[in-house]
């Protein structure tokens, strides 16, 4: 469903816009219509040609060419989820607003901070998390890596969040310290980071990528031990 979008008043004086064909410029702001509250919809060409361009003659092989000028500017981003692809605007929450309430109709861009308030886990996780011990292997390895990359170093709500990703069933080497750095990556390229609520965004995404394959191993869930 379209939604009505802000359009601001610099759009046109942005470097990449400017950088851009007049079609690509078009067509991302087609795209801030029809994506969800976070900015993401699917990478489907025939659909965003109808949704777009409905009473033009361009075919889905030009919205592909399109799309991928539109990355290489950096304006927005591909991602796959379960073998389908998914653009994100890249500066999304800069330019809309995104409410409290706003839920995603997709899955999450991995490397996208998740906006807004609260800064820090959910209350109704307060007390689950409080009652996990974060061991020392953990929270070593965690601070290294945030106080290398994290803009500012370590967050001070580290603990808590370190005990909601140890209840959540994570393991340090394969999902923890992969997404710190995927989204440490992704703060280089000029990605706003606000709280690590991004980095359980990006262990929600490759949890739901790799649904299935850990069922199926001796320690695909629970605590992991430390």
């Amino acid at each position: 469903m379209a939604r009505d979008r802000t359009l601001p008043t610099d759009f046109w004086t942005w470097e990449a816009v400017i950088d851009c064909s007049m079609m690509a410029r078009l067509l991302f702001l087609g795209l801030w219509n029809f994506a969800d509250d976070h900015g993401v919809q699917p990478l489907r060409p025939r659909t965003i040609r109808m949704q777009v361009f409905p009473g033009d003659a361009i075919d889905e092989e030009t919205v592909r060419a399109l799309i991928e000028e539109l990355v290489a500017r950096r304006l927005v981003r591909i991602f796959a989820v379960e073998g389908q692809e998914y653009l994100s605007v890249i500066h999304w929450e800069q330019v809309q607003r995104v409410g409290r309430r706003a839920r995603h109709r997709y899955p999450p861009d991995p490397p996208k901070a998740v906006p807004l308030e609260p800064a820090s886990p959910p209350d109704t996780a307060k007390s689950a998390t409080d009652s996990v011990r974060v061991s020392s292997r953990w929270r070593e390895a965690i601070r290294r890596r945030l106080e290398k990359s994290w803009p500012g170093g370590p967050p001070s709500d580290i603990e808590r969040w370190m005990a909601r990703w140890l209840m959540e069933g994570h393991t340090l080497e394969r999902d923890v310290l992969p997404a710190i750095d995927a989204v440490c990556q992704a703060a280089a390229d000029g990605n706003l980071l606000a709280d690590l609520s991004a980095v359980s965004a990006h262990l929600a995404t490759r949890s739901l990528a790799r649904k299935g394959t850990d069922d199926a191993t001796p320690n695909g869930s629970g605590l992991e031990r430390c």
